[in-house]
């Protein structure tokens, strides 16, 4: 069988689908990775052959993505209508793409008649949540705005040119809001809103872990302290302020703290460290979550899933709309506490990561959440769900 997965170049998003490409290439599969230059080789090290697209997503102002939806939706539109004008070497059995760029996956699996499945490694909606509307509305409700906003029109008008452009003749909100036969969430139901109401169509396989050499190496502290992994993710991560409260909060702390800044920052501009505290643009963080007793994050799903499939908890500090409705769950579910960061401070940072290292209960939920993780299935159950489908 030959697959073609399309995801745009965010680690986020083509990180957790890495690990079903090694294993369906492993069962003898043939896979094709469509993605921007800049994730072609660790695509090509899970074992896919990778055509590339020109990709503007790495240049866009991340400040507007985290508060108007209406940028991102053109954002995203932009990242599949420059997915759908590149010329395949062939064509494929079966497209997988990320809910992201639904539009690209959608358009292509009609315009070539092939069966396909949606990879969602945020959490999943359906008509009881609403994952576009628990971001961008602050308090997290669910309520529907009393008219459509302009940006959804724009949207639906954007899609149905694409749609033309290809020859594909579908209404654009069915191709928008369509639920398909097969989407692959990410995350464990236990961890997903209203993870109830989800029907047979929303495979909650949890997260996809695999090789994560391409992000290096780490090894635990000689010194025997607690360890603290302190993450905002690989994008709109530029936030000196954040890492700098950081270093300041655990100058002369019990614990050990292992920093990630990816190419947010350079790791020089926080100057002298202190001998608890270590930076790094990349390490895999599966490997400091094998040994830590807490994960400070700003509630990116994929940090969060992999903290949890280590039984650790953590403090939240949501940098974005993006990550608030991670935070909210992470909170709710006694896994942790968030944090404003707005008010942020190291003091403040101290008390948190204290109360919650200090808290018995947070260390059992996240427990609970990582038996709830190895029992979803992870890339196997993936493979096996695309294999079926």
């Amino acid at each position: 069988m030959h697959l073609l997965f399309l995801c745009h170049p965010d680690h986020g998003h083509v990180i957790p689908n890495l690990a079903m490409v090694t294993e369906l290439a492993r069962r003898g599969h043939q896979v094709t990775y469509l993605t921007a230059a800049s994730m072609a080789g660790i695509a090509t090290d899970a074992g896919a052959s990778v055509v590339t697209y020109e990709s503007r997503y790495r240049d866009a102002d991340f400040r507007k993505v985290a508060e108007d939806p209406g940028y991102l939706m053109d954002l995203l539109l932009d990242e599949s209508a420059a997915m759908l004008a590149v010329d395949l070497p062939s064509r494929p059995d079966v497209i997988v793409y990320d809910t992201s760029i639904l539009f690209a996956g959608r358009i292509l699996a009609r315009k070539l008649g092939v069966p396909s499945a949606q990879v969602i490694p945020v959490f999943a909606s359906n008509e009881h949540f609403s994952y576009l509307n628990a971001m961008y509305n602050p308090g997290g409700g669910q309520e529907k705005p009393a008219e459509m906003p302009s940006w959804v029109m724009t949207t639906m008008r954007r899609i149905g040119e694409l749609c033309a452009e290809h020859g594909v003749s579908v209404e654009p909100p069915q191709l928008w809001f369509e639920v398909p036969s097969l989407s692959l969430v990410t995350v464990p139901r236990e961890f997903q809103y209203a993870g109830e109401t989800f029907d047979s169509r929303f495979v909650f396989v949890g997260p996809c872990v695999g090789d994560r050499g391409f992000l290096g190496s780490w090894e635990p502290p000689s010194s025997g302290l607690p360890v603290v992994l302190v993450s905002l993710g690989a994008v709109f991560n530029e936030h000196a302020d954040f890492f700098r409260t950081c270093v300041e909060a655990f100058r002369g702390q019990p614990w050990h703290a292992v920093m990630t800044v990816a190419e947010g920052l350079d790791p020089a501009a926080l100057g002298e460290l202190p001998s608890n505290v270590e930076v790094h643009r990349w390490v895999p963080h599966v490997a400091v979550l094998e040994h830590a007793s807490l994960c400070v994050t700003h509630g990116g799903m994929g940090t969060a899933m992999e903290a949890l499939r280590a039984g650790t908890p953590m403090v939240c500090v949501p940098t974005s709309a993006l990550d608030r409705p991670t935070a909210r769950r992470i909170e709710e579910l006694g896994l942790g506490v968030a944090l404003d960061p707005a008010t942020l401070s190291a003091a403040a940072l101290v008390e948190a990561v204290g109360s919650v290292m200090g808290t018995a209960s947070y260390a059992a939920r996240a427990g609970e959440m990582a038996a709830a993780i190895a029992a979803a299935g992870g890339a196997a159950r993936a493979a096996d769900e695309i294999e079926r489908a």
